[in-house]
C-alpha cells in the first residue's frame, strides 16, 4: 500500500495532513505483474549514459529551436486569455521573486546520491522527496532559464536522482530503469517501507515532459541526452502505466485511474516526440472519461473525481474510496483532481481543443458561483454535488489550480484577476501547495512553452 502524506497548508492554523496516494497512476496489480516474466534488479546508481528506446517506436522529432529564456515569449498563446490588471513585466519580477523564494526553500542535495538534488518533502522527517515533487521541480527549473544562472546544473543534480533511484519493484525491464521510486527516505534512499520500488506516474509524467523541453532549452549534447531520456521515459509509461485505448491506469488494480493524470498537453508532447499514436488515443480517452463523470454524475457542478473505477467497462464510475490513495475521499474533488484545471487549461491556451475549454467552463462557473467570485472562499473539497468539505482554511493547491481553469474563457476575466492577486499575496514555500501555486502562475504570466 503506498501513502503519502499530503500537505495542505492553512491560513494562520499550522499544517492539516490527510493521507493520500502519490501513485495512484502506478502499474497494474502487483498479482497481476507476478505474471510477467522476472527480471533481474538495476544496479543502484545514477545512469550516466542514456540508453536507446526500441528503434521501431523512437521516431523523435527535433525541436524548432534551442533555447527559450524566461520571459522571452517566444511563441505567444493563440487561446484564452491572461491576467490584465498587472503588466507583462509586473507578471515576471513576480514570478522570479517567488521562484526564488521556492528553490531556496526547497531544492536541496542528497546525501547519497553524489551531485544529486531534491525537492523536500516538506517539513517531513521521515521521507526526502517524491517523484511527484521531483518532476515539478524538473519542470519549473527549465522554464527559469534565463532567470535562474544555475538552472541547468540544478535540473541535472535532480535528474541523477530520478536515474539513481529506478522503480526496482517493477518486472517488466523495459520499463523499470526510466521510471522512479516514487518515495526516497530522508538520506535519499530507496527502500521496501518507503516507495517501495513503485512508481507513480504523475511524477514520471513531469519527468519526461521536463526532459522534452530540456532538450528544446539546451540541447541533448551535454552529460545528459535529454530527448533519448524522455524518449525513455515516456515508452516505459507506456509499458507500465497505459492501456492500448489510451486510459491509464495504476495499483493497485488495472481498471483504476486517477484523473489528474489525464495531463494533456504532456500527451501531446509524448506523441509529438515519438510519433506513437497511443498518446492521442490517451487524449480522447481522458476526454471521454471526464466527461461521462460531469454529465453522469456531476451534471450541476463540472466537478470531477480524484479516481474512476471500472475503466474496464462500459460503465466507469467515480470511486467509492479505497481503491486508489486507500481512502474514503477518492470519489471526490480533491487533493488530487484540485490538479486538473491547471493541466486542462495550460493545454487549452496552447492547443485551443475546444473539448477541455467546454470541461472547465463547466467546473469554473460552479467554483465562482460557490465562491461569489472570492478564491479564499473555495473549499478544500467538493462533492460532486457540490457539497463543500471544509471552509476552515483557504486551500492554497486547491486555488492555485484553478488560474489556468479561468484562462480558458474571457468570461472568468474578473475572477482570473482575483486569482492572480490572491495566489501572489498568499504564496506559500511548503511543499505541493507552493508548485500548485507557482506552475499555474507561471502559465498565466503567458511563461509556458511546448517542447
Amino acid at each position: 500500500m503506498r501513502r503519502r502524506l499530503f500537505l495542505q497548508s492553512g491560513s494562520s492554523a499550522a499544517v492539516a495532513l490527510a493521507l493520500q496516494a502519490c501513485g495512484g497512476g502506478g502499474g497494474g496489480d502487483p498479482k497481476l505483474a507476478a505474471d510477467l516474466a522476472p527480471a533481474a534488479e538495476p544496479t543502484p546508481g545514477p545512469a550516466t549514459q542514456a540508453v536507446a528506446a526500441p528503434a521501431a517506436e523512437t521516431t523523435a522529432a527535433p525541436a524548432p529551436t534551442k533555447g527559450y529564456p524566461f520571459g522571452s515569449r517566444l511563441e505567444r498563446y493563440k487561446f484564452g486569455i491572461q491576467p490584465n490588471h498587472v503588466s507583462q513585466e509586473q507578471m515576471d519580477h513576480t514570478i522570479k521573486s517567488l521562484y526564488d523564494r521556492w528553490k531556496r526553500e526547497n531544492v536541496v542535495d542528497v546525501p547519497t546520491v553524489p551531485g544529486g538534488k531534491a525537492v523536500k518533502f516538506g517539513n517531513s522527517t521521515s521521507y526526502l522527496t517524491v517523484s511527484e515533487g521531483m518532476g515539478m521541480g524538473m519542470v519549473l527549473v527549465v522554464l527559469m532559464e534565463g532567470h535562474d544562472p544555475q538552472a541547468r546544473e540544478v535540473f541535472d543534480g535532480l535528474l541523477t536522482t530520478v536515474r539513481a533511484r529506478p522503480a526496482y519493484s517493477i518486472p517488466d525491464q523495459r520499463a523499470r530503469p526510466w521510471l522512479m521510486d516514487w518515495r526516497l527516505v530522508r538520506d535519499g534512499s530507496s527502500t521496501d517501507a518507503a516507495g517501495g520500488g513503485w512508481n507513480a506516474m504523475d511524477g514520471d509524467q513531469d519527468i519526461a515532459m521536463a526532459l522534452l523541453m530540456a532538450d528544446r532549452q539546451w540541447g541533448s549534447d551535454g552529460k545528459w541526452n535529454y530527448l533519448q531520456e524522455g524518449i525513455n521515459t515516456i515508452h516505459a509509461m507506456k509499458y507500465w502505466n497505459m492501456k492500448e485505448d489510451g486510459t491509464t491506469k495504476g495499483l493497485p488494480r488495472s481498471h483504476v485511474s486517477r484523473t489528474s493524470d489525464y495531463m494533456i498537453g504532456h500527451f501531446r508532447a509524448y506523441k509529438k516526440a515519438t510519433g506513437d499514436a497511443l498518446w492521442d488515443r490517451a487524449v480522447d480517452r481522458s476526454y471521454e472519461l471526464i466527461n461521462l463523470m460531469q454529465t453522469r454524475f456531476a451534471p450541476g457542478t463540472g466537478l470531477m473525481p480524484d479516481f474512476i473505477i471500472h475503466t474496464d467497462t462500459a460503465s466507469p464510475i467515480p470511486s467509492p474510496g479505497g481503491y486508489g490513495d486507500f481512502v474514503d475521499t477518492e470519489g471526490y474533488y480533491y487533493a488530487n483532481a484540485q490538479r486538473n484545471p491547471w493541466r486542462y487549461g495550460t493545454d487549452y491556451v496552447c492547443s485551443g481543443d475546444e473539448r477541455w475549454k467546454n470541461v472547465l467552463n463547466k467546473l469554473m462557473a460552479f467554483i465562482k458561483q460557490d465562491t461569489g467570485g472570492d478564491p479564499a472562499r473555495v473549499s478544500a473539497g467538493y462533492h460532486l454535488n457540490g457539497y463543500a468539505m471544509s471552509r476552515a482554511y483557504s486551500p492554497k493547491g486547491m486555488i492555485g489550480p484553478l488560474l489556468c481553469g479561468a484562462m480558458v474563457d474571457p468570461a472568468h476575466q474578473e475572477f482570473l484577476n482575483r486569482l492572480w492577486t490572491w495566489n501572489t499575496e498568499n504564496f506559500t514555500t511548503l511543499y505541493y501547495d507552493s508548485e500548485l501555486q507557482l506552475i499555474p502562475l507561471i502559465v498565466a504570466s503567458g511563461n509556458w512553452w511546448r517542447p
